[in-house]
């Protein structure tokens, strides 16, 4: 089986178009979305009608439920809470719906699959290094775990002597005694100084977990931001992957 995972497309639009390109090209079995399609960007609308078509598998991001108010907003950054009210006037009914019925984690086979991390799914903790990883081992059964979130690309591993290590790299061969965490960074708001999209590619017979990146429209998702009196900043963080 062959996935191509992405999350946290952030209302993105053009970064969404491309990427869609982008795959074209890429034998796959399954789309996977690990959550926050909405927030920050200007189209929300747009990018939950694709997702809704054309994934397979949805989770439930912080961002998605807050729109939907089926969670607490109140911690939001001022950017992050304005946009988001934003967001809840501009979505349809429909739309609603979708993000409403999401769910905020999913077991398939060997992979866990949650927006943000296996511990407390939905207190929306952040998995960014080693530190936390041995109590997010702790909290799935799975060999893998795939997580969005935190917008930085980044591999968990543990050994089978319990040891967790911290990585970051464009190709990865999967141990079969280790067990994993693979954040695969965002599609609409990278944050880990590259302004390119990140999306990753897991392919279950080969064992391999891959990152790719691209360029896209960047000018105009910027303008969209703008003109839609969204705060300047998120259209500034774009190019400077922050």
């Amino acid at each position: 089986m062959r996935y191509i995972i992405f999350s946290d497309l952030h209302s993105n639009l053009e970064a969404l178009n491309q990427f869609e390109k982008e795959i074209e090209t890429i034998a796959h079995d399954k789309l996977v979305c690990l959550g926050d399609i909405v927030g920050y960007g200007a189209d929300p609308n747009p990018c939950v009608e694709w997702v809704m078509e054309n994934v397979d598998l949805t989770m439930a991001g912080n961002h998605d439920l807050g729109a939907v108010e089926k969670t607490d907003i109140t911690y939001f950054n001022s950017y992050a809470f304005e946009s988001c009210l934003w967001t809840r006037k501009k979505l349809t009914e429909k739309n609603k719906a979708f993000l409403c019925s999401l769910p905020l984690d999913h077991e398939e086979g060997e992979v866990y699959w949650v927006h943000a991390s296996p511990y407390e799914p939905e207190a929306w903790h952040y998995v960014t290094s080693k530190t936390g990883g041995t109590r997010n081992f702790k909290n799935f059964e799975a060999p893998l775990c795939f997580v969005g979130h935190s917008h930085k690309p980044i591999i968990l591993e543990q050994t089978a002597e319990g040891e967790v290590n911290d990585y970051v790299s464009e190709f990865w061969d999967i141990e079969p005694e280790n067990r994993y965490i693979f954040n695969d960074g965002s599609l609409g708001q990278p944050r880990d100084g590259n302004p390119d999209p990140a999306f990753m590619i897991y392919d279950s017979e080969e064992k391999t977990v891959e990152v790719r990146r691209f360029e896209y429209d960047l000018n105009s998702a910027q303008d969209k931001i703008r003109s839609n009196g969204l705060p300047p900043y998120l259209a500034e963080r774009l190019a400077e992957g922050r």
